[in-house]
């Protein structure tokens, strides 16, 4: 009988670092080796490069225990190509794709974010159990600590791991790394037991919906929308509804609205609360595929909720829903930790919600119940928070007119706005290649 592999692929070419994710993996290699395994590590330069892997593997009757990636990450997970040509695996072709998984066969993602919502995903994709790290990985001659890699020394070893930093948490953190001081991330495991559901909203959507009964307290957001938001009560779309309190709040500005959300539980309120607004509907949508006519929408909205979308197949869905001249508007959260510069606007912005708070004690009370609750905390791991520059690159390659806005900012997050102009505009730079 065939030993089952230790499979671990890597890239050189996306991006500069190839030459340390190759050392990286050949010594996870040897250490597997070690242990007696049978191992493979090759690289995998292009996707269909991993594609084609997994069938040989799958042909020759083998089957995988662990399949570790170690590359740089993007929007759908692991990246593979060159910066100038990029390529990702979207959601549905991952679905598509066979790996031969023997019954104890895992995942790890080396990779930065990949804990965010590709691990979650891959879990329950694969029904294997999934690991990744919620932060951005470094290389380091310890997997505890960060130690800097002997690269000249091949008799040691470099790992890639987890660490927060500068990009995440700022500079007390940068320095807590290189001082050896910080802590290393542990990898995050996913079982596939949780389910399609897992970290949703449905468990939480009653406290969220005591939090944001009235949508004003989401004060800057909100106000950039209806700056934005055309004047000639429009036909809205609101996309990641929630509990419908925007389209509540619009019930008398706009023609029609619909709003689609993957959560029972939230569509739930939200059809309760504007159950006496004939012209408001609202649907559930966990793919994306909108329940429109074409031409049948003026504006699309999105407030908190564009990365929990899959961009490239619902862009397509808007661009085919929306009237000519019709335009989307995003309101999201980022994640960046604050530049130097910006510490001023971060320091103001939390007086801002300290002050809410004093001023809605109820409201407080109803957030502070929230943010403790087990169920938020599960969420939060699964929470497939973009970086910046995520946000940055896709929004502008699609709508180069696009005007991307920051609002207010966190301490390892800000919230970014976003109005793409006319939906005519906008290009075809997909991010995945068949």
């Amino acid at each position: 009988m065939t030993a089952d592999l230790v499979w671990i692929g890597y890239t050189t070419r996306y991006r500069t670092g190839g030459a340390e994710l190759k050392r990286a993996a050949e010594d996870l290699a040897r250490r597997s080796r070690r242990g007696g395994a049978v191992v493979i590590c090759r690289p995998v330069e292009r996707k269909a490069a991993f594609v084609q892997e997994m069938a040989r593997i799958s042909k020759c009757g083998q089957h995988i225990r662990q399949l570790h990636l170690l590359t740089h990450s993007g929007l759908y997970g692991p990246m593979f190509g060159t910066t100038e040509w990029p390529e990702q695996l979207s959601p549905a072709e991952w679905r598509e794709l066979h790996i031969p998984f023997s019954n104890e066969g895992e995942a790890f993602f080396h990779a930065c974010r990949t804990a965010r919502w590709f691990a979650p995903f891959f879990a329950r994709t694969f029904s294997v159990p999934a690991h990744g790290y919620h932060w951005y990985t470094t290389f380091s001659a310890r997997p505890d600590k960060f130690r800097r890699p002997p690269w000249s020394d091949k008799s040691k070893d470099v790992y890639l791991v987890g660490f927060p930093g500068r990009t995440s948490h700022g500079l007390l953190a940068s320095l807590g790394k290189y001082s050896g001081l910080g802590a290393a991330e542990p990898m995050k495991r996913f079982e596939p037991a949780f389910g399609p559901l897992a970290g949703g909203y449905d468990p939480v959507a009653t406290l969220y919906d005591r939090v944001f009964d009235d949508i004003s307290v989401r004060a800057d957001e909100v106000k950039w929308l209806e700056q934005h938001l055309p004047a000639d009560r429009p036909r809205v779309l609101d996309l990641g509804c929630g509990n419908g309190a925007l389209l509540a709040r619009w019930a008398d500005r706009i023609k029609s609205g619909v709003g689609i959300d993957a959560s029972q539980g939230m569509l739930a309120h939200a059809i309760a609360r504007n159950a006496k607004q004939p012209h408001i509907a609202f649907h559930h949508c966990p793919e994306p595929q909108l329940p429109l006519a074409d031409n049948s929408v003026d504006v699309a909205v999105s407030l908190l909720s564009f990365r929990y979308l899959d961009w490239d197949p619902m862009m397509n869905e808007l661009a085919r829903v929306l009237v000519p001249g019709g335009r989307i508007l995003i309101v999201d959260m980022a994640a960046r930790a604050p530049r130097w510069q910006e510490w001023p606007q971060l320091l103001w912005d939390k007086a801002q919600t300290a002050a809410k708070a004093k001023m809605r004690p109820q409201w407080g009370r109803d957030l502070a119940r929230l943010v403790a609750d087990p169920e938020w905390q599960t969420m939060l791991n699964y929470n497939p928070m973009r970086a910046e520059h995520e946000y940055v690159w896709y929004l502008q390659s699609r709508f180069p007119d696009g005007q991307l806005e920051l609002l207010n900012i966190g301490r390892t997050a800000r919230v970014l706005a976003f109005d793409s102009g006319p939906i005519e505009h906008m290009r075809d730079a997909r991010l995945t290649w068949p």
